[in-house]
């Protein structure tokens, strides 16, 4: 049927294909979170912050800039930046 130099000649060209081809696709961690965050997956986005640790926030800026204007340090006052309750740290 087959000469066993056909069969050999068969057999390395199986290989050679083989040594060539990728065995194991891992997967790329930093492609899959941007391709989550491109589709606005839930899982990737954070959570509201609670209504009680954004008002203890805003009260503790507040007293932190009356204290620079009491102590006339008007080049360290900064504006306040409101995240609409998102966790931004």
């Amino acid at each position: 049927m087959f000469d066993q130099e056909e069969i050999r000649a068969w057999e390395k060209e199986i290989a050679t294909k083989k040594a060539f081809t990728q065995k194991e696709r891992f997967k790329n961690p930093r492609m899959e979170k941007l391709k989550e965050v491109r589709k606005g997956i839930k899982a990737v986005h954070y959570d509201k912050e609670v209504k009680s640790a954004r008002k203890d926030h805003y009260r503790q800026y507040r007293n932190k800039m009356n204290q620079f204007v009491r102590l006339e340090k008007f080049d360290i006052i900064f504006n306040y930046k409101r995240t609409s309750g998102w966790l931004t740290w």
